[in-house]
């Protein structure tokens, strides 16, 4: 038997999800012993994920094996339960906590804890799921929802959970490291190739539909009626960006909106934005507004999900798909005083280190972790 501590986390892939994983594993004290499992894909070498782990594994399941009654992806993780005889298991996202806990089931006098992580909204809805929660996760694990708003989502889906079970825990952000590693204004621009004087707007994310970069691209062209010179630029890729550069073609938008593609650490390019705008029509919980705030950039966003979470209570949202609300906001950012635009630069950075620290975001998750560390949930 184990005489240490040990964290084992379980991920379906290392994906766009590492930074956040990366963030719960950091949270725990230095004694315990960090595993990353991987259920399909092969491993990253533990140098090359950007934290310290002691080791990473994968299962290198393949799509067959992870559907139906995953017998193979059950066995081989129970072996690796019983081998390292875990403290307790992070479960990210469905199959890992299902996989995780029908492999304890194979263990039964083994009493380890697992906390699974849902990271998105309307994960849990399916008939299959519910049935799965009700009679075999429901009393096996608690959970965590990156926000207030994925938490009764959890809550809503039918496994009996008591409030008690599912904790709200926002995504955070490592403000001193998320400082060092942004580029000066025009550093930042001339990386981008943009004029270091132009009025540019920004936007970080996947191109997917549930980000609604398309209302964006509408609401940008609406502005750059009123303000010609504006500039938009979007970091991300995605399954949309060829429809998302054809409405820009469309629009007679190509000199005026510049696609950067996927960035490594896009949030540093971030200091070359005079304003941010997020329109998502879903969000679980949106760490990039978090890094913006961190760059002291205005923000526009979009009353969804999780993101009226970031705020305070008195900013004023737009209605998510609202073209000319949204394109107002904008046009009302960019003409406010600098002065005025860098006081609510400061506000936003003083409430992410007073509400999304790191260090808030380690003390919230190791006081749920220590209040159900026995595995013999109720």
């Amino acid at each position: 038997m184990s005489s240490r501590n040990i964290v084992l986390q379980i991920r379906y892939r290392d994906d766009g999800l590492r930074v956040t994983c990366n963030q719960y594993l950091d949270a725990f004290p230095p004694d315990f012993y960090r595993v990353v499992i991987f259920l399909t894909d092969s491993a990253p070498a533990p140098e090359t994920m950007a934290i310290d782990v002691d080791e990473t594994l994968s299962l290198e399941l393949s799509r067959r094996q992870l559907k139906g009654f995953r017998l193979e992806a059950r066995r081989r993780l129970r072996e690796l339960i019983e081998n390292y005889e875990p403290t307790l298991i992070l479960a990210h996202r469905w199959k890992a906590t299902a996989i995780a806990v029908a492999a304890l089931s194979l263990t039964p006098k083994k009493k380890i804890p697992v906390f699974s992580v849902v990271h998105a909204l309307h994960q849990l809805g399916s008939w299959s799921r519910r049935l799965v929660g009700r009679f075999i996760l429901k009393g096996r694990c608690r959970f965590i929802g990156v926000s207030e708003a994925v938490r009764q989502d959890i809550l809503a889906a039918g496994f009996g959970l008591k409030p008690k079970d599912v904790l709200a825990l926002p995504n955070a952000v490592d403000v001193a490291q998320t400082e060092k590693s942004l580029l000066e204004r025009q550093a930042a621009r001339r990386f981008l190739g943009l004029d270091p004087e132009v009025l540019l707007c920004g936007h970080v994310g996947r191109m997917v539909g549930a980000k609604d970069q398309k209302t964006l691209i509408s609401a940008f062209a609406k502005l750059r009626q009123r303000l010609p010179a504006v500039h938009l630029v979007m970091v991300g890729e995605g399954r949309l960006e060829s429809d998302l550069r054809s409405q820009v073609k469309s629009l007679e938008l190509d000199d005026a909106v510049t696609f950067a593609g996927a960035q490594s650490q896009a949030v540093r390019l971030m200091p070359a934005f005079d304003l941010f705008v997020l329109t998502s029509v879903a969000e679980g919980f949106p760490r990039v507004l978090l890094e913006a705030m961190v760059c002291r950039l205005p923000l526009v966003a979009t009353d969804s999900g999780g993101i009226r979470e970031v705020f305070a209570d008195d900013v004023k949202l737009c209605r998510a798909g609202a073209v000319d609300e949204i394109s107002d906001a904008m046009e009302q950012c960019l003409k406010l005083d600098g002065a005025v635009r860098r006081n609510l630069g400061e506000i936003g950075y003083r409430r992410v280190l007073e509400n999304f620290s790191s260090e808030v975001f380690r003390q919230r998750l190791l006081s749920f972790v220590g209040q159900n560390r026995s595995g013999e949930f109720s």
